[in-house]
């Protein structure tokens, strides 16, 4: 009986430890305030507003209206882009260049060079 509760005990403060250090590993808050994440779901969401109407205007032939979504378009994705650079730092979430399977083994193979 007093392995058992000893194993029961010792088991209760394992994990009564863990749980504190496992959401401190996790990252339990994300990089930004409220305010400027909010921000950034709202300019996503106008981006797919954008992209939504030009194809409507391309269904109903109108290009020149649809050219007019387009550079609006690149405004807001370079928007964005500087949003999340500065809620996430440099690149973060963004896939670089020298990212993909093309480039995992440069460092040992130097046939790229």
């Amino acid at each position: 009986m007093r392995k058992s509760l000893s194993i029961v005990c010792m088991s209760l403060l394992t994990v009564s430890l863990m749980i504190p250090i496992g959401h401190a590993y996790a990252g339990g808050n994300p990089p930004g305030n409220h305010r400027q994440r909010e921000e950034l779901r709202r300019d996503q969401r106008e981006l797919q507003e954008l992209r939504q109407r030009r194809n409507r205007e391309l269904r109903e032939g109108d290009r020149r209206e649809a050219r007019e979504y387009n550079e609006k378009i690149r405004d807001k994705q370079r928007e964005l882009y500087r949003d999340r650079r500065e809620i996430y730092g440099d690149n973060d979430g963004w896939r670089g260049r020298d990212y993909g399977w093309w480039r995992r083994d440069r460092d040992r193979d130097h046939y790229y060079d």
